[in-house]
């Protein structure tokens, strides 16, 4: 049996029943379907001015028992969805926000969500491979997500490469000991402890990684780097290129999520979709923004693009960056990229708006006549203004998504 902090905050999930929202109907075919489009979620929020950590209940704060190390911490979600990593004045927590399916009963449909006592320190945390990946003091240490449910995590680090990081490394391939790492000149490929290649990144930034790609922001520009694995062998091979993206290359914050990977330079209308084909890398942004972009997010199931924009307007485009929908948010035309923050989870989006007090879940609603589309599911009023940093616990869909 697993053993949990006894200090726990059970709260009600939150439903979404995605179907309901375009009409019900009294027949059983139609209520399997709902049941199975149903979407399970909590959302997780930090706050700039307390180290508590907070679940976001239509505008009400629960507050959980264990707080962060700090205030205004950065939460990171894992890419299963179930667990988060926190990180506030050089420590990260780790968060546990989905329920064990096999612990629940027909008579209580909660979702604990905690603080695990386990915690690392560190100045940088991402996601990469199916790990956190934690910088601390020129080293990377990884974390399986699977490796939380137990009170001591096994690890695995990068200090046998004797060199000092500047930038969390990635998890390319676990199985082969292959991993990029960054030493503030250059990316490098390690298998094990043999350097494979190097290519030249300095400073890195920001990144996106896919299955055969990887995407840095250095300060030469966007780097990126395919990668492949030869069937026979199964010996890696590394193509480099320098993409050529509009704006300010340099400034591009990437999302990964699936087989697509977007970026985008905050404050600008500028953006670039990325599509992985055989081994060549394609840049592509058709759609052209009305307003300047704020913040962008995808969408855990088909990979949509979801985008909040200055004047308050969230905009969804599909994988391939055609518009799904533009959606005006009354309560924000005035407000500026520094008052949103944005979550995505299952076709939902969560935008916190702390210049209005607002919140808003926008979903896909269903119709039996039209094809799925984004809309505004509710709003509701905050009770603060502080809101730093938002993940959505969910479960996501871990089928391959063919594009």
């Amino acid at each position: 049996m697993k053993k949990y902090n006894q200090n726990l905050l059970w709260i009600s999930i939150t439903t979404l029943a995605l179907t309901a929202c375009g009409g019900s109907s009294s027949s059983s075919d139609d209520t399997t379907e709902a049941e199975e489009h149903d979407h399970e979620f909590s959302i997780l929020v930090a706050q700039d001015n307390t180290s508590s950590l907070s679940l976001l209940e239509e505008g009400e704060l629960e507050v959980l028992d264990d707080a962060a190390a700090g205030n205004g911490a950065t939460i990171v979600l894992g890419e299963t969805g179930a667990y988060a990593a926190v990180l506030a004045n050089t420590t990260v927590n780790f968060v546990h926000g989905l329920h064990d399916e096999e612990e629940e009963t027909d008579e209580e449909h909660e979702e604990e969500a905690h603080v695990l006592d386990y915690s690392l320190t560190g100045s940088q945390v991402i996601t990469t491979g199916g790990h956190f990946a934690v910088l601390d003091a020129g080293t990377t240490t990884f974390i399986e997500y699977d490796e939380l449910e137990n009170d001591t995590p096994a690890t695995e680090d990068t200090s046998a490469l004797s060199l000092t990081e500047t930038y969390p490394a990635l998890m390319i391939d676990e199985e082969h000991e292959l991993v990029m790492v960054f030493d503030g000149t250059d990316a490098k490929l390690y298998e094990d402890t043999t350097e494979e290649d190097s290519f030249a990144c300095a400073n890195p930034s920001s990144h996106g990684q896919i299955d055969g790609l990887v995407i840095v922001t250095c300060d030469a520009g966007a780097l990126a780097v395919v990668i492949e694995e030869d069937e026979t062998t199964a010996e890696h091979t590394f193509t480099d290129s320098m993409l050529t993206l509009d704006g300010n290359d340099e400034n591009y914050v990437w999302r990964a999520q699936g087989d697509v990977v977007v970026g985008f330079e905050s404050g600008t209308k500028n953006y670039a979709i990325i599509e992985l084909d055989g081994n060549s890398v394609e840049v592509s942004n058709s759609f052209v923004f009305a307003g300047n972009i704020c913040d962008i997010q995808l969408d855990s199931h088909e990979q949509d693009i979801l985008a909040m924009t200055l004047g308050g307007t969230f905009v969804a485009l599909d994988h391939e960056g055609t518009e799904l929908q533009s959606i005006a948010l009354d309560f924000s035309t005035a407000s500026t990229c520094d008052d949103f923050v944005m979550a995505a989870a299952d076709k939902t989006a969560i935008v916190v708006d702390n210049n209005a007090q607002k919140g808003y879940e926008l979903d896909v609603e269903e119709s039996e006549t039209e094809s799925a589309s984004y809309h505004l599911h509710e709003d509701f009023d905050l009770d603060v203004s502080d809101i730093a940093s938002m993940v959505v616990f969910h479960e996501k869909d871990e089928s391959e998504h063919e594009h």
